[in-house]
């Protein structure tokens, strides 16, 4: 049989694409499974409101591999644009930023809500996308992806969030939102992000889409388990951020590999690279738990404000390749 050189080497380069994009949903999965792990092992879960020494580094880490990809939204535009149309177009960003920001620190109960409201949805179907688009699959439409959606995203945003370890360090944080965390309110919220995960969980089944269902066990037992701090900074960094970049990789070069990873993500990395410096600054302000409190706040008001451009430009994205 004579030997196909050419062939091979196609064979070679899908094998090398197929290999990227499940390492791109791998990394998440085992993550996940790990931060659980740890968790228990270093007695630091969703029932304790401190983190452990050895768990802080590891979720610092994480959060910051997941800053680029929201420092990337003018990737996910047609075109590419001039210098005066970015500078207009950066304007606009930090305006509604700036405006979002404002709205959480003035009435921090209901923005708060809103943002969390669109967090949510934002995860959910940032999951569903990446399945689709990266996997080549048919797009999921109806009802039922409005379900798989809202339990994608609450699965990692409400259970840690509504665990006895994030009530007290949101009272330290906000006061005003500590008060949201009521033990009957925990119990309402808690109870409705279970239903819609059995459901969405009956709906995969029924699909035999087994796959799906593993990552939505693993993403519960991660929000049920796991410390909140480290179940959103390892789901953040390592899940939902790891899938958008490879999906702005395919739009840009065509395909996924370890290279477009990495040409994606560098381009993110100035924002990287501010988010230490900033970090660092407010570091030096915390001399005590109510200084960082404050300054905590402060800074999540500002990453909550860039979130909402950012998921503005995601869900246009997303419409346009639907």
């Amino acid at each position: 049989m004579k030997f196909d050189s050419a062939t091979h080497s196609d064979y070679v380069v899908a094998s090398r694409r197929v290999g990227a994009v499940s390492a791109t949903f791998n990394i998440g999965l085992c993550a996940v499974v790990v931060a659980v792990l740890l968790s228990l092992a270093f007695q630091s879960t969703a029932l304790t409101p401190q983190v452990s020494s050895w768990l802080l580094p590891i979720a610092i880490v994480a959060l910051a591999l997941g800053v680029p990809h929201g420092a990337m939204d003018h990737l996910t535009l047609r075109r590419t644009l001039t210098s005066g149309q970015f500078s207009v177009l950066a304007l606009v960003y930090i305006l509604i930023a700036g405006l979002g920001t404002a709205a959480i620190i003035v009435a921090p109960i209901p923005a708060f809500l809103v943002v969390l409201a669109a967090t949510v949805w934002h995860f959910g179907t940032g999951d569903i996308e990446a399945s689709c688009s990266l996997r080549g699959t048919p797009p999921q439409t109806g009802l039922s992806r409005v379900v798989l959606a809202l339990a994608l995203g609450s699965a990692p945003v409400l259970l840690p969030l509504t665990s006895p370890a994030s009530a007290a360090t949101l009272t330290l944080i906000e006061p005003q939102l500590g008060q949201l965390v009521t033990p009957v309110r925990i119990l309402i919220v808690r109870t409705a992000v279970f239903i819609v995960i059995a459901v969405a969980l009956a709906i995969l089944v029924r699909r035999k889409n087994y796959r799906a269902t593993f990552e939505l066990v693993a993403l519960t037992a991660l929000g049920c388990l796991a410390s909140p701090l480290l179940a959103f900074a390892i789901y953040f960094g390592l899940w939902h951020a790891l899938r958008h970049t490879a999906r702005l990789a395919q739009h840009l070069y065509g395909e996924v590999s370890a290279q477009t990873l990495g040409l994606t993500f560098r381009r993110g990395l100035p924002s990287l690279i501010g988010f230490i410096v900033v970090a660092g600054i407010l570091a030096t302000r915390m001399t005590s738990l109510e200084s960082a409190g404050a300054w905590l706040w402060f800074g999540l008001a500002i990453v909550w404000g860039l979130t909402l451009p950012h998921m503005v430009f995601v869900y246009a994205f997303d419409r346009r390749r639907s």
